[in-house]
């Protein structure tokens, strides 16, 4: 089987890693037996790409054809003639070389998708598979023609999935759409993993990740981890990200005399955050908003218990003993979540926790679920 997947842009840390999703699912795929050529039209604005070229490469055994073309910001007319334009020109490109695929698996839909590019896609007369991620779908702050966009792509594909629950439900509430719509979650990235902590440490760490925005719900989190541990020596709290909030919340630790117990990490990799995860003993997050909650499910991959607001995304999977969860605003509940984690440190079993989430959410979890779906649609 060959699936052609069309990504919103090739992962670059240069650039913010936009695509990284789509993309690593392409990888996952390939090495599970489904052929996989990976497309996108990186359309960021010149400010934020800084480039316009034709990409093509064999990256992890995949092909990936792209271009990089900075329209973001021109009028939409204009946007979507330029974009309707190349992104058929580069599909030809695939076409040409790889034959017409036998499954097409579009994510981020709004993002890469318009009317005029869904009426191409269409006239392949291949089934179409399409995943929705996006949070301003998950909080309906998207435009009348977006809106009507994704009705008829909703009502047209052959398969429609999301990653959460919200973002089904809000998916459902502005479609009216009767239509089965599919969860299927992201996917664990190998590098966590879980590792068993030989040597017992005298401090406790929390750890909470996440890019530093209002909606993240940072300075909550450090007001209820101050709240309860200011005077216990033997907690700690590492704060990973970056953001427009970085130096609010730096400041916010400092005038709470918290900087001996709170550590601001910035921007890390995958590789450090992972490891810094192995060394936490648990994972906090005070979110808001999440159309998924990678950051959980890699905690969990690392063997952690995991701390989130209810009614969130993580609600179906924090199952038997693998965390707390609270209510969302209620800085007493959040407080008393973290005491309780802390409080019940030495009955959290991390093998138990990781092999759930691997069971859920590693590559081979979540390609078997897609090729189940390309299966009955071939």
């Amino acid at each position: 089987m060959y699936a052609l997947i069309i990504g919103r842009a090739y992962p670059d840390e240069k650039t913010g890693m936009m695509g990284i999703f789509e993309y690593e699912q392409a990888v996952a795929l390939n090495n599970y037996g489904i052929k996989t050529v990976y497309s996108f039209c990186d359309t960021r604005s010149i400010k934020r790409l800084r480039r316009l070229n034709y990409t093509k490469l064999v990256a992890n055994n995949v092909p990936v054809y792209g271009y990089h073309f900075p329209i973001g910001g021109a009028p939409r007319k204009t946007f979507d003639k330029l974009k309707g334009n190349r992104t058929r020109k580069l599909i030809r490109k695939v076409l040409d070389e790889h034959g017409i695929p036998d499954i097409i698996h579009i994510h981020f839909p709004l993002l890469n998708l318009n009317n005029e590019i869904w009426d191409y896609l269409i006239s392949l007369n291949r089934p179409i598979v399409v995943t929705e991620h996006w949070t301003k779908v998950q909080t309906k702050e998207i435009e009348l023609y977006r809106r009507k966009l994704l009705k008829r792509i909703v009502n047209e594909s052959d398969t429609f999935i999301c990653v959460g629950d919200q973002l089904k439900r809000s998916v459902v509430e502005l479609t009216g759409t009767e239509k089965e719509i599919k969860i299927i979650p992201n996917m664990l990235n190998p590098f966590f993993y879980y590792k068993e902590q030989k040597n017992k440490k005298d401090t406790f760490n929390f750890i909470t990740i996440g890019r530093l925005v209002e909606v993240k719900r940072f300075g909550f989190t450090i007001d209820a981890f101050t709240k309860e541990f200011s005077d216990n020596k033997n907690v700690h709290l590492h704060v990973v990200g970056d953001g427009p909030l970085f130096n609010s919340i730096n400041e916010q630790i400092n005038n709470l005399g918290m900087s001996d117990k709170i550590t601001m990490h910035g921007f890390l990799s995958r590789n450090e955050t992972s490891d810094l995860i192995r060394e936490c003993d648990a994972f906090v997050s005070a979110s808001i908003l999440e159309t998924f909650g990678v950051p959980f499910i890699e905690a969990m991959a690392c063997g952690k218990p995991v701390i989130g607001a209810k009614n969130g995304p993580i609600d179906r999977y924090i199952i038997n003993n693998h965390g707390v969860l609270f209510e969302r605003d209620n800085l007493k509940d959040l407080t008393n979540s973290l005491r309780k984690v802390y409080a019940n440190r030495y009955t959290y079993n991390g093998k138990v926790i990781s092999q759930t989430a691997i069971n859920m959410f590693s590559e081979k979890a979540v390609a078997q679920q897609l090729n189940d779906v390309y299966l009955r649609l071939t």
